[in-house]
């Protein structure tokens, strides 16, 4: 039975020899390391980060309670409601009073309703005013519970983390209380929880990361984790870059991370390779005997196969396996013969396919005649019209021309400031066409004006708030804004128009880009910016409230 069947005869083999072995061995070394060192270890690390968090969350607790009861404090409510001077010392003592069990661990500013800094328990002698428009003391203002917890945004400010409560006088905002976290404070907080041998982050409800002890600012820890789960993988199961546990600090929307080394550490890995070796070094002794013994019955229909193959690769296909047998061996022989005949029907059909692909080569290279006739005789235009007196017309056709020119390049992608310029010469011609009726403007900062982008992304975009946004409308404005945002080129193009229809919305949000009318150019560049980088980039669209849209194009920020 055994020797009917190749698979069979290696298995018995190795199984009994080698195999078996190094199994029992393996699972014996694994079982008894896990339930040794891992439920130990991960534990203790699961009771690390718990008493992080609630430390943590203990902490922002009484930041709450402290700032909640400055809000209410009538010194403070006279000062901001009546615009009293901030600097008399009654301010400052209460301020100073009711922190006191707090700065070691952040600092207190007061702000009035325009955010302008009045008092600070801060040692820096400048007080940073906040602006009230965005960011935290925007959204504490609508908050439903007067207190926001986020992650500071402000790039120039030390701070990490702030706690902002707005003071309200009869119902009104008149001014904010904002504490101020910097790593210094938040260290001493989990002075008591952690240990240095540990990574300690602190990411956002984003798994942006907001603060990291010594141990991990050289590791990416908020990536390893958003990549493990992007990729499904179970963030606290051991990998490469160790082993994590998170931990919700309370309803702040904010997580704590503990990282930690593998369990295994280099000694055990090598104890358990010493082992490993000596094993199939044993193993590998008794193969050798057995393998003498079988060699000769199974390296003679190999030896064949192995002959025809070298026919086979050099070009003769038509060669084939002579077997009788009725094991794997004889079965691999003849899905040999059936691979090499259906391969050398494939390889007819390619040439077949070829001839007609260099067909339609030398057809679409005809066809790429009649674009650069077009230019030439727009080129004829100009200067006709240049020689005549008519410089609205040489005006159209030499940026159609420039137009052109750069639409039929064999260039793929093109520095951003020749798209602009691009843009600008379309602009001239449009502006002759409609007579000047609407305005257009464009702000780019210089040190992007470099940055490599896809050819033509940028005018179909423009032309289409132009023909359709501003559709019907005299004395439109088109405006087109360009920024850097955290290495992401964002392309803003705005026109205060009719405002895009719900139906577009819907295609341009979903990518749907079938049965589109009049549409076709944002739905190219929208696939062109998929096709080169990724479904994240891409183009985005929104209705605006006050009249008109604004079309988002955005691209990595590259400048090789």
């Amino acid at each position: 039975m055994i020797r009917k069947s190749f698979k069979r005869e290696l298995l018995s083999a190795f199984i009994i020899v080698a195999i078996l072995p190094l199994l029992i061995s393996g699972i014996f070394l694994i079982r008894a390391f896990r339930s040794r060192i891992s439920q130990n270890y991960e534990e203790l690390a699961l009771s690390s980060i718990k008493e992080a968090a609630s430390e943590l969350d203990s902490k922002f607790s009484i930041f709450k309670y402290d700032m909640t009861a400055l809000s209410n404090d009538e010194v403070i409510l006279e000062m901001l409601s009546k615009n009293t001077p901030h600097t008399g010392s009654r301010s400052y003592r209460i301020l100073f009073t009711l922190t006191s069990d707090l700065r070691d661990y952040g600092d207190f500013t007061v702000y009035d309703i325009d955010g302008n800094a009045l008092i600070s328990t801060s040692s820096s002698e400048s007080k940073k005013n906040m602006p009230t428009y965005f960011g935290i003391l925007k959204d504490v203002e609508s908050a439903s519970n007067s207190i926001v917890i986020r992650r500071t945004q402000d790039y120039e400010d030390p701070s990490l983390i702030q706690i902002a409560c707005a003071v309200r006088d009869k119902g009104s905002c008149i001014g904010y209380i904002v504490a101020s976290l910097d790593a210094d404070n938040i260290s001493a907080i989990l002075s008591n929880t952690t240990d240095s041998s540990s990574e300690v982050v602190i990411l956002d409800r984003y798994w942006d990361m907001v603060y990291s002890n010594e141990r991990a600012k050289n590791d990416n820890v908020a990536y390893t984790i958003r990549s493990r789960m992007m990729n499904g993988l179970d963030i606290t199961s051991p990998g490469d870059s160790g082993i994590f546990f998170v931990k919700e600090i309370g309803d702040s929307g904010l997580s704590i991370v503990l990282g930690k080394d593998n369990i295994f550490t280099s000694d055990v890995t090598k104890t358990m390779t010493r082992v490993m070796l000596l094993m199939a070094a044993i193993s590998f002794i008794l193969c050798l005997i057995v393998a003498e013994i079988i060699s000769g019955y199974l390296t003679r229909p190999i030896g064949k196969l192995s002959k025809v193959m070298k026919r086979a690769e050099s070009g003769d296909l038509s060669a084939r396996v002579d077997t009788k047998r009725q094991d794997e061996l004889g079965q691999l022989g003849r899905n040999y013969n059936k691979m090499a005949g259906e391969l050398q029907k494939y390889m007819d059909l390619e040439i077949q396919k070829q001839k007609e692909l260099d067909d339609r080569t030398i057809a679409m290279m005809q066809a790429q005649l009649n674009p650069h006739f077009l230019y030439n005789t727009l080129d004829t235009m100009k200067w006709t019209a240049k020689t005549r007196g008519v410089p609205e017309v040489a005006t159209l056709a030499s940026n159609l021309a420039i137009i052109l020119r750069m639409a039929i390049s064999g260039k793929k992608f093109v520095r951003l400031e020749e798209e602009i310029d691009l843009v600008k010469y379309y602009i001239e011609i449009q502006k002759i066409r409609f007579s000047g009726n609407f305005s257009f403007d464009i702000e780019v900062p210089l040190e992007l004006e470099d940055c490599i982008v896809p050819k033509l992304i940028l005018q179909p975009v423009v032309e289409n708030a132009i023909v359709h946004g501003l559709k019907d409308k005299a004395g439109g404005q088109v405006f087109v804004n360009i920024y850097d945002n955290n290495n992401v080129l964002e392309i803003e193009v705005y026109d205060d128009g009719v405002g895009i229809s719900d139906e577009d919305l819907y295609r341009i949000e979903h990518r749907d880009h079938r049965e589109e009318e009049g549409h076709l150019g944002l739905s190219n560049v929208d696939t062109i910016i998929r096709l080169y980088f990724g479904d994240e980039y891409g183009i985005k669209a929104k209705r605006l409230e006050e009249g008109g849209s604004i079309v988002t194009v955005t691209l990595p920020l590259n400048r090789d």
